[in-house]
């Protein structure tokens, strides 16, 4: 086999190293830190090689697309947790709403029809 074969098959397996360590992220919960800075970092580096690699060495132009997929999906959940501490920290931090004095108002009668 060609070096440079060689070199584009390297890449692909690569690839899908990494989207298995994105897959792995997406499945789990996001509490840690290290995972998230883990995860920015490896959807860095799989952007990057996602753009370098031949879709023809990888399987066609289906894979090619479902793993340009990926960046999107774990975006979304990167995005996510932040929102999430946001929300507690205002919930936290509003205030209560007073209670709102309501009025009834008196039912009105129904007329009597005779029959």
């Amino acid at each position: 086999m060609s070096t440079k074969k060689e070199s584009a098959l390297t890449k692909v397996q690569t690839l899908y190293l990494m989207q298995v360590e994105l897959w792995n992220f997406l499945d789990g919960s996001i509490t840690d830190a290290d995972k998230v800075k883990s995860a920015q970092k490896t959807l860095k580096e799989f952007k990057a090689l996602l753009k370098e690699v031949d879709w023809q060495v990888m399987g066609g132009e289906d894979v090619l697309e479902s793993m340009q997929l990926i960046p999107t999906e774990v975006n979304a959940k990167l995005k996510k947790k932040p929102a999430k501490r946001q929300a507690v920290a205002m919930k936290k931090t509003a205030k209560k709403p007073t209670a709102k004095k309501t009025t009834k108002k008196p039912a009105k009668k129904k007329k009597a029809t005779k029959k």
